[in-house]
């Protein structure tokens, strides 16, 4: 399972009146205090509905063992204590609450009371940032062990009856930051969201109408079973199984039910078969209420352990929340499915079923119109929302992950008028600090102070810089890029000898050559295959024994997103054999390429393609449907017009040489039946740049210069073999 920020509705409990938040173990194993502090802007576009007089923020999360909430005024973090309970709030019905004194926790402020409007969060798990109007939220402060009472509306004596509030959740953690707006309880009010990250990352969530326009399109468009959802007098939109009308007894009770029972009927006599992406392809039949399925690729089991109700579908509850990891899984996308009625009952039992595409989401009753209607294009931005706790199934909820966060903001009352988009280009400046202030972006060139101007950089303001990985940006202290210079290939947040100094700036592509041998016997997982000494140039050992559905995987890091060549170094005595590519457990294939016959186990050539590779560090497999060929090692590299086996020119004999490797380092390695007599190497302009005598099998390279070269080597029996290789 991905290790992932989880909408945290999954880990409050009830707990009598109130709820107590308690994280997930699974989380807390993943969670690590070493990610960077996060400055979070808070930006009011309440259009004067709310003053920051009137809109109260809290932030409460987890650090290590212990629940803990943020100083909004100061930025201290402090343990959630008892003694905290200072606030007097309402008592209704004669509840005093959970100290028995009517008492809540002193843990908001005022936004006008919040220095700039920024709040520094660290690291930090199963985090809320809480917003409320007109009047702060009563939580309660169980202790940094206990965790804390949250609202219940569901409960007659909440203090927090009446209250409007929204929430952003968050983990701040050693895998990157994961943070998302929500309407998995309720919609009310229209929150935005953007997140800044190292490497130009920018990403931006939220609704795009005011209050007013959601609640009248709501009103306009809700069909009959769901206009229930809006609580007129609030002007708020609860999620449907909160409403009675969906709960048990309710009109709409078993909106479901019919859809749930054909598809567990139907699927008794025949497969279910589905794809969920990265996790694997999944086949699945019913036995009475248990719903049972197998991952194609590995044998892998997962398992519905009963046939759920109406809320557990709407929810994520349940039969639908429970068992392994891969339980879990599988219950998540048949869970996201139903609601989108994404099962198409229409195709035959055994075809692959298609659950990620969005245009057939949302089309056939009965389907979870609350959701739909959270994901129309003209109410949040790019049609993605957080409209049920399964939405992150096939990325449709509004989560932001950002590896290396470096900034935040949050929107107060959402996108409505603010209709101008962030600027693009090769390089973004900002007059202020931190990615703030006036921001233009630019692409590759050369600009003058004049041109600066021209570009909307007044007097002198530049004090960050967002650069595009692949770019290079040269800041001048002077005009006419002269004077002091300081050059960046990545971000930065803030420099305090350059801020207000830039007169002039040079952008430039800056992508750096990128080339990884990965040797085949350090596989970090395999099937039927074996080791075997090689008598391929350098030595060591190769991978044998290769059968159809053999496969071995391995751990590649992947710089840029991109298209990349894989060259595979391979040796087979038969003809048209194939590999193939791929990733996430054979989900995603990458690409497949034929293997010739190159003359025995042990006469090795090359072949290649090119595939388009995402970055970072993760894992990919070659594996076979024919097998009957060895590999000795595979290079990925960015140098797209790198060669496999190179042009051969004989004279008299049948002899071949070849390159060992393409594009080369330090050393130029041959193989082949003969010995080269003498190498000569020329560069582009025909100038021979190197020629070394009885050179063996290596010939040093490391004096050429980055580019193509031509290798011209003479054999012993005067045949002669013209190599076109790439120097890194």
């Amino acid at each position: 399972m991905k290790t992932k920020f989880i909408s945290l509705h999954a880990f409050f409990l009830n707990k009598g009146r109130a709820w107590v938040a308690v994280l997930s173990l699974m989380l807390l194993s993943t969670f690590a205090m070493s990610q960077n502090t996060v400055p979070f802007t808070f930006v009011n576009n309440s259009a004067g509905a709310y003053t920051d007089a009137n809109i109260y923020v809290a932030i409460v999360g987890i650090q290590g063992s212990n629940h803990v909430w943020i100083d909004c005024k100061t930025g201290a973090v402090k343990l959630m204590q008892t003694s905290d309970n200072t606030v007097q709030g309402p008592v209704l019905n004669g509840d005093q609450g959970p100290g028995g004194n009517g008492k809540y926790a002193n843990c908001f402020a005022k936004l006008s009371e919040i220095p700039n409007k920024i709040v520094n969060i660290p690291g930090i798990a199963g985090c809320r940032i809480l917003m409320s109007f007109n009047s702060q939220l009563y939580l309660y402060f169980f202790g940094p062990t206990g965790g804390y009472g949250a609202p219940n509306l569901a409960n007659p004596n909440d203090p927090n009856q009446g209250i409007r509030y929204e929430i952003v959740e968050l983990t701040n953690g050693s895998n990157g930051m994961w943070s998302n707006t929500t309407r998995v309880d309720s919609y009310q009010y229209p929150m935005g969201l953007e997140v800044w990250g190292a490497s130009s990352f920018y990403k931006k969530m939220g609704e795009l109408m005011t209050h007013s326009q959601i609640i009248s399109q709501w009103q306009s468009t809700s069909p009959a079973a769901f206009a229930g959802c809006l609580d007129a007098s609030k002007q708020i939109i609860k999620f449907p199984s909160k409403t009675t009308a969906f709960q048990t007894g309710g009109a709409q009770a078993n909106y479901f039910a019919t859809y749930i029972n054909n598809i567990w009927s139907k699927y008794a006599t025949g497969d279910l078969v589905f794809s969920a992406g990265t996790a694997g392809t999944w086949k699945g039949r019913t036995s009475g209420n248990v719903f049972t399925f197998t991952r194609t690729s590995d044998g892998q089991v997962a398992t519905i352990s009963n046939k759920p109700t109406n809320t557990e579908v709407m929810e994520g509850s349940g039969t639908m929340a429970s068992g392994g990891q891969w339980d879990l899984v599988v219950q998540a996308q048949i869970c996201a499915a139903i609601n989108r009625h994404a099962i198409d009952l229409n195709l035959a039992t055994g075809a692959t079923q298609d659950f990620s595409t969005p245009s057939k989401f949302y089309l056939t009753d009965p389907y979870n119109w609350y959701c739909k209607f959270w994901h129309r294009s003209d109410i949040s931005l790019n049609a993605l929302t957080y409209s049920f706790c399964y939405d992150d199934v096939f990325d449709q909820s509004s989560t932001i992950n950002c590896p290396s966060p470096t900034s935040a903001k949050i929107t107060i009352g959402g996108f409505a008028g603010t209709t101008t988009p962030p600027p693009t280009g090769n390089a973004i400046f900002y007059k202020d600090c931190n990615y703030t202030g006036t921001a233009v972006g630019l692409n590759v060139g050369t600009y003058t102070m004049s041109q600066l101007n021209a570009a909307g950089i007044l007097n002198d303001d530049i004090s960050s810089v967002k650069v595009t990985s692949g770019y290079k940006v040269t800041l001048f202290w002077d005009d006419n890029f002269s004077g002091t210079t300081k050059v960046l290939t990545a971000d930065m947040a803030c420099d305090a000898t350059w801020n207000d100094k830039t007169t002039s700036v040079k952008i430039e592509s800056n992508t750096a050559a990128f080339s990884s041998k990965i040797e085949a016997e350090t596989y970090t997982a395999m099937a039927g295959v074996q080791l075997e000494t090689t008598t391929d140039a350098g030595g060591g050992q190769d991978v044998g024994w290769i059968d159809a559905g053999d496969w071995m995987a391995y751990n590649i890091t992947i710089p840029t997103a991109g298209t990349y060549r894989v060259i595979y170094r391979v040796a087979t005595p038969n003809a048209n054999m194939t590999l193939r590519l791929e990733k996430d457990a054979g989900a995603t294939q990458l690409g497949t390429v034929t293997v010739p016959n190159t003359g025995g186990w042990q006469t090795w050539s090359t072949v290649a393609h090119n595939v388009t590779l995402p970055a970072g560090t993760y894992s990919v497999a070659i594996a076979t449907a024919t097998g009957g060929f060895n590999l000795n090692y595979f290079t990925i590299t960015n140098n797209l017009s790198a060669r496999t086996v190179e042009d051969v020119v004989t004279t008299n004999n049948d002899s071949k040489i070849y390159l060992s490797q393409n594009p080369v380092d330090s050393e130029l390695m041959l193989g082949g039946t003969e010995n080269p007599k003498r190498v000569e190497v020329y560069n582009m302009q025909g100038q021979r740049v190197i020629s070394v005598e009885n050179p063996g099998n290596k010939i040093d390279v490391q004096s050429l210069s980055h580019g193509v070269h031509i290798a011209v080597v003479h054999t012993e029996s005067n045949g002669i073999a013209k190599l076109k290789f790439h120097k890194k």
